[in-house]
């Protein structure tokens, strides 16, 4: 079978790090045998590195168009040029690679641009939802508008999580087929430290909460004697806010953004740590929760959507959003709790539900029930 998947956000050179998720996917179907390609025309602020580019990459035939934003100001002329490129760019990749049985279309985000070239070239649709989009926008919204356009094309519908089941079910039926994490690459590893690590990772943005982190944070350093620190991973615009906090409430000493960690070093940094936290305001699955669970760490979370499928009492703390005491009050519970979680058996729990191979068989099965 050959699947075209087109991704809404995808690694290039100007972004390396911004959907890993989506090429590990990519990598792990083919590993099963699938032939996968994948489309992906980006709009950007960008003037380098800019035109139509293909390789291979560990095994998956890859290509990518990137240009300028013609219209910076109108977003239905960004969604404009992304559908001539896209076409542009499927005519390449149909000489070069064939023509796909079904596309696999990643988040609404280009959804329209996706519509267009299934009816232009007569292809079945998969499409599977992963944006937070759809669950922070309101009823009625351009956002739920394309949702809804793009299900109503499709011929199979899925999400990552039961939260977002729950925004896709009046347009129609939906599966929930989580993103995968990949035991191997994921393991639990000995990385020595000192005192007790709290851990986070996301980008530095406001929905994902780690102004709250900070100052729960604030709070345990105040109601503990212990060796203690917090260490957030990751890049983006809210840096400088974050930093003047910790220089704010006086806790330099015990809280640091390290800034963004290379793929390969993800692993070391989640198992460097005593116990993982999303502090998110939405999340519509959590990539990095089921990564530091499959590294056997014990988890805490704000109940913000999709963290509710993968955090149980065996595997940590849930708490509300936004609560500062509460997310103190978990955190200074796994100070003395945490050695209490067994790591194996929260390793055993992820890839139970989440490891790559399950999720693989459930993807193959919905492009498979597509292109009948």
């Amino acid at each position: 079978m050959k699947v075209l998947m087109i991704p809404s956000w995808y690694p290039t050179e100007n972004a390396p790090l911004l959907g890993t998720f989506y090429k590990e996917q990519a990598e792990a179907l083919a590993q099963k045998g699938v032939d996968v390609a994948v489309a992906h025309v980006c709009v950007g602020r960008e003037f380098k590195n800019t035109g139509m580019k293909s390789r291979v990459v560990n095994g998956v035939p890859t290509y990518i168009y990137t240009r300028p934003n013609l219209t910076p100001k109108w977003e239905y002329g960004r969604m404009l040029q992304r559908t001539l490129m896209l076409e542009s760019l499927y005519r390449r990749l149909e000489k070069e690679w064939g023509r796909p049985d079904v596309v696999n279309l990643r988040s609404s985000l280009h959804g329209y641009e996706a519509i267009s070239l299934c009816r232009r070239h007569g292809l079945p649709l998969f499409f599977m939802e992963h944006s937070s989009y759809v669950i922070t926008e309101p009823k009625g919204s351009p956002a739920l508008k394309r949702l809804e356009a793009v299900m109503r094309q499709a011929k199979v519908n899925a999400c990552v999580s039961s939260a977002l089941k729950e925004v896709m079910k009046p347009f129609g039926e939906t599966r929930i087929i989580p993103d995968p994490v990949d035991g191997d690459f994921f393991d639990i590893k000995d990385v020595p430290h000192e005192g007790f690590v709290f851990r986070a990772m996301g980008q530095l943005r406001p929905i994902k909460g780690f102004d709250t982190l900070i100052r729960a944070f604030a709070q345990v350093i105040k109601r503990t004697d212990r060796q203690v620190a917090l260490e957030i991973a990751g890049a983006g615009v809210l840096k400088s806010e974050l930093e003047s906090l910790i220089r704010e409430l006086g806790i330099e000493q015990h809280c640091r953004l390290v800034g963004a960690v290379p793929r390969e070093r993800v692993p070391e940094f989640m198992n460097g740590c005593d116990c993982f936290v999303c502090s998110s305001r939405v999340e519509t699955l959590s990539c990095v929760l089921n990564e530091a669970a499959a590294c056997g760490k014990p988890l805490i979370s704000t109940r913000c959507g999709g963290p509710l499928d993968i955090v149980t009492e065996e595997k940590g703390l849930l708490v509300p959003v936004d609560d500062v005491e509460a997310m103190a009050n978990a955190m200074l519970e796994m100070l003395d709790r945490a050695k209490e979680y067994d790591g194996n058996r929260i390793r055993k729990l992820t890839l139970e539900r989440f490891g790559r191979d399950k999720v693989c068989d459930l993807l193959i099965k919905a492009c498979e029930d597509a292109a009948k």
